[in-house]
């Protein structure tokens, strides 16, 4: 799909407001409300736009720990290591899984209530996964940054 200047404006919009109406849109980007109607849902329909997620406060919700768990596995004990990272993917607390290079295979983003609930994450959930050879954990102390729009390659903002 080829993304011309108007559909970058509305893309990096909609990254700092998804809420805005269309009228609002169509006003900052300088098309009718149907051209922007039409160009949001062919992104829709395309996958550029994958939804229009509910960020919610942790701290509200009374999850004041994050920490980032680093995790490899004993690669001559399993067929898979994804596989076996699946039951963790299934859990609440974790936000975020990636596959990394380096001495661990994963990284794990979770949020906890406390450090004991942390501590019972990793030694009873983490530690029960078979064939997982190193455990390392940090925990965040401050956010400076989360959840932050992504860089859209050719789309100048105009403010800078």
């Amino acid at each position: 799909m080829t993304l011309d200047k108007f559909d970058l404006h509305l893309l990096h919009l909609l990254q700092q407001d998804s809420r805005m109406t269309l009228g609002a849109l169509a006003e900052e980007v300088c098309l009718s409300i149907s051209q922007c109607s039409r160009r949001i849902s062919r992104m829709e329909q395309e996958g550029v736009i994958q939804g229009y997620p509910l960020n919610l406060s942790a701290p509200a919700l009374d999850l004041q720990i994050t920490a980032f768990i680093f995790v490899s596995f004993e690669k001559k004990l399993m067929l898979s290591p994804a596989e076996a990272m699946a039951f963790l993917l299934t859990r609440d607390e974790v936000i975020d899984c990636h596959t990394i290079t380096g001495n661990y295979d994963f990284i794990v983003k979770v949020k906890v209530e406390s450090m004991p609930a942390l501590s019972h994450f990793l030694s009873r959930i983490v530690g029960s996964v078979e064939g997982i050879r190193e455990i390392a954990s940090h925990v965040v102390m401050d956010t400076l940054k989360e959840n932050g729009p992504l860089h859209i390659r050719g789309y100048s903002n105009p403010e800078d």
